[in-house]
């Protein structure tokens, strides 16, 4: 280890680098910390305590990044250790050698990462490598999300014993970290297509069941072999799906490699499944872990009753049930992107953003501004609507890895009656 170095900036520091890693950080943007990585004193005990923070974590094991990144982070970090000319550790070779013998299969389509909370919690999600899957954009977390929830922690006054509505939940990121990091009341998880909802559910089972024997939670473990069938056949049936062969980027570049995802369910899987083919377009959640909720299409987390789930077409029906909702603070990240569903998703807003008796709702909606076109066409609808806007301070300190280089805007709207 460096002269300069101690016991205190060494924890730091792997500590960072292992954030980064269950993040899954793209390759070239990972911050190696070179006063550690590529020292010239960095001994064996140093390299392996980079391995336990990362491949060899118990979280790895637990909820593990994709192969693919598992081997491009260890193929990068060997490069720059042999840079540096030190004396290599034995289990630096070994991991690697490991992860080079293990197979390309669905596990690489729906992987985890895993993001670590400022009170030292941790949110971990099944998510898809792809950008956009099966016509939307759910299957993974956008950097609005990570945004918004940065924002939240620092706000949190705004947020305590607050009911709280999240309109496109996706995955749960923000939802869930806020749910961790801040004292809501309730907060009501929402979206639309049945394969988001079906992740989002397992990911609120993962972050907030206790239980760690539950089949909740063995239900998306790989090595698991004990789950139910349905929830067998829904995540195979979800990653064929998936499976489309096409060149995928991470982070649309060549940082790990080029991956090329082919369906991979063996020949049993096929037979087995088209006796009984499930029907992925109807979302029904496991009745041994929810229970219905007080409207329609709601559910409740039976282990947390401060978590609901709700299935919302903002494009269909009268939504009358949001008045029984009646949310205090409503929350969206990266729902800003597409002309079509703009009208659709301010008509909710002016809903549920009505003032009822004392109850005076606020949205805060994040946004990546990609357009600044449909970034205005959103603006012009909600001021056609009655609803006032004006955009909040963003958040002073960054707790999760992304870029930020596309501004990134949070705006507050409340209904203004005029």
């Amino acid at each position: 280890m460096a002269a300069s170095m101690n016991p205190i900036d060494t924890k730091v520091i792997l500590h960072e680098i292992s954030c980064q890693f269950f993040e899954m950080v793209p390759i070239r943007r990972i911050k190696w910390r070179t006063e550690l990585i590529t020292s010239a004193q960095i001994g064996p005990e140093e390299q392996k305590a980079v391995l336990n923070a990362t491949v060899l974590n118990e979280l790895c094991k637990k909820y593990p990044p994709s192969v693919s990144y598992q081997k491009a982070f260890m193929k990068t970090l060997l490069h720059k250790l042999e840079e540096s000319e030190v004396e290599m550790c034995d289990d630096i070779y070994e991991v690697y050698t490991d992860l080079l013998q293990q197979t390309e299969d669905e596990d690489d389509i729906l992987c985890y990462k895993t993001y670590h909370l400022p009170n030292g919690e941790t949110v971990s999600l099944q998510e898809s490598i792809h950008l956009i899957s099966q016509g939307t954009t759910g299957l993974n977390t956008w950097q609005a999300a990570l945004h918004l929830a940065e924002w939240a922690f620092e706000n949190s006054g705004l947020l305590e014993n607050r009911k709280v509505l999240e309109l496109g939940s996706g995955l749960g990121l923000t939802g869930i970290a806020i749910c961790k990091q801040c004292k809501l009341r309730s907060l009501t998880f929402s979206d639309c297509h049945p394969q988001v909802l079906y992740l989002l559910m397992v990911n609120l089972e993962i972050n907030f069941n206790s239980d760690p024997n539950s089949c909740a939670i063995k239900a998306i473990l790989p090595e698991n072999q004990t789950v139910t069938l349905k929830r067998r056949k829904m995540i195979r049936s979800i990653r064929r799906q998936l499976s489309v062969k096409q060149d995928i980027g991470m982070e649309q570049s060549s940082d790990i490699m080029e991956i090329s995802c082919t369906s991979s369910a063996s020949a049993d899987d096929l037979e087995e499944e088209s006796d009984d083919e499930l029907d992925i377009g109807i979302f029904t959640p496991d009745e041994e872990f929810w229970e219905e909720g007080d409207y329609a299409e709601s559910y409740k987390l039976c282990c947390d009753n401060r978590i609901s789930l709700l299935q919302l077409d903002w494009s269909k029906g009268s939504h009358d049930f949001l008045d029984k909702l009646a949310p205090d603070i409503i929350l969206a990240a990266d729902v800003v992107y597409d002309k079509e569903v703009i009208p659709s998703l301010v008509r909710v807003l002016l809903k549920v953003l009505k003032p009822k008796k004392n109850n005076v709702p606020i949205a805060y909606i994040a946004s990546t501004v990609r357009n600044e076109d449909t970034r205005d066409f959103f603006l012009i609808n909600l001021a056609n609507e009655g609803l006032a806007y004006e955009m909040v301070e963003p958040p002073k300190e960054k707790t999760f890895h992304y870029d930020d280089i596309i501004p990134i805007e949070i705006l507050r709207i409340h209904y203004s009656g005029t």
